[in-house]
């Protein structure tokens, strides 16, 4: 190995810290899977997931987990670059997804559960001042604003900040959530597949709290680790993402974790809306991911599609099993 190689390896190195204890309710885990990679974006490094012994939690969690300062090398990569090369397609997987993906809709009945996922579930709110908690790159703020709504985006990403506001004329936050300050409080605070990516995800909620106003509503949407999607693929669940996702939830954990926020009024279910793309993006083969791009083939696209047939017919006998938790609570 040449010395510009292990140079290389040294920079992509990420520094970890050991979490060998539930953050939830602070008892010892257990091993759940060992030796996960990043096909995704093709972050270095094995990583550990740990279960929590405790039946009445079931917190799954990234152990050793990147630390605070170490864990944007996982993002250099991430989608919500503008130059990121995730997920590329062939021209005919692209057509035959487009086809399938709008097939499986009509035929499973999904079209008004998608419509409301995509205005995270705030149809039957008025629109008024929303704050998107990791905005990624505002593809759902300008959706949203479009709704009516007045938004604004915090990011802790600089790359991802500086996309939204010179791209789509979006105002953003560039910092943590802690260090927003605003003297009106929000109508909505939202996070899209963002608590699961976080350190501390009770002060983060507790910040929301703080940030919207009396009556104002919070929705989270998560990976829900009780999914059918996580069962069938394991290790190769498109849910796991080491070593970006450090906490995984099911809709009991994040109940649980909202009431520690003092939220309350909670309304929460799993929804299996996604799971085209869940099948799509799972893989029990790893091995079509080169330096971070990760090929979409025909093969994919059929595996999404058949997946989210049967997710289907498992979802009308078990609730719990969407690939995705959604919480909705209302800060009183």
């Amino acid at each position: 190995m040449n010395e510009t190689v292990k140079n290389s390896l040294r920079q992509n190195l990420i520094g970890t810290e050991a979490t060998s204890d539930c953050y939830l309710c602070g008892k010892p885990g257990k091993i759940l899977y060992r030796h996960c990679s990043d096909y995704l974006f093709g972050t270095h490094g094995e990583w550990s997931f740990k279960a929590c012994r405790e039946t009445d939690c079931g917190l799954v969690w990234l152990d050793p987990r990147p630390t605070l300062s170490e864990i944007g090398k996982a993002y250099q990569n991430y989608y919500t670059h503008a130059s990121s090369n995730y997920m590329q397609q062939t021209r005919m997987a692209r057509i035959i997804r487009v086809v399938l993906h709008s097939l499986s809709i009509y035929l499973l009945g999904l079209r008004k559960e998608r419509k409301r996922y995509k205005c995270m579930y705030l149809d039957q709110t008025l629109p008024g001042w929303l704050l998107e908690v990791g905005c990624g790159n505002g593809k759902r703020l300008a959706r949203m604003q479009a709704l009516g709504w007045d938004v604004v985006g915090q990011e802790v990403d600089p790359v991802a900040a500086s996309y939204v506001r010179e791209e789509r004329g979006i105002s953003v936050h560039l910092g943590m959530l802690e260090s927003l300050d605003v003297t009106e409080g929000y109508d909505a605070v939202i996070l899209s597949h963002v608590i699961e990516h976080v350190h501390d995800p009770l002060a983060l909620l507790k910040t929301c709290y703080r940030l919207l106003k009396k009556d104002g509503v919070l929705v989270v949407l998560t990976p829900n680790v009780a999914s059918y999607g996580h069962r069938r693929f394991g290790t190769g669940w498109r849910g796991l993402e080491p070593p970006r996702h450090l906490h995984l939830f099911s809709r009991k954990t994040l109940c649980q974790l909202a009431q520690k926020a003092e939220f309350n009024s909670l309304r929460s279910w799993t929804t299996m809306v996604g799971a085209f793309g869940i099948g799509q993006a799972s893989t029990s083969f790893v091995n079509d991911t080169t330096e971070g791009r990760h090929h979409i083939t025909v093969r994919d696209v059929l595996r999404g599609f058949w997946f989210q047939l049967v997710a289907r017919i498992i979802f009308l006998f078990n609730r719990d099993s969407g690939e995705e938790c959604v919480l909705i609570s209302t800060r009183k």
